[in-house]
């Protein structure tokens, strides 16, 4: 799987479900920004539920957990794994 080029053409939205702290460190270019703990209360920002959604946090606990919420609600989402993966895929990183 190519995540990288699908999220850098667009065809896939990255989401990003670890702490503020964690975010501010370092995060995939591209990726939206929503605590676990925000999504697990409902809020979505602005998530299209018509776009695949690839998830991460920093190991992949908190983002099987963000997928199993989503999934429920009708999004089409797959687990990356850790923001490792992300750079293993030759991911960019912004600050």
């Amino acid at each position: 799987m190519d995540f990288v080029k699908d999220v850098e053409s667009g065809k896939v939205q990255l989401l990003d479900v670890r702490s503020k702290l964690e975010w501010k460190l370092g995060h995939a270019k591209g990726a939206t920004h929503i605590p676990l703990d925000k999504l697990s209360s409902g809020y979505l920002g602005d998530l299209d539920q018509n776009r695949p959604v690839y998830v991460y946090c920093a190991s992949g606990a908190r983002s099987g957990q963000a997928q199993a919420i989503l999934s429920n609600q009708g999004f089409n989402i797959q687990n990356i794994g850790g923001l490792s993966n992300w750079i293993q895929a030759g991911g960019p990183i912004e600050k």
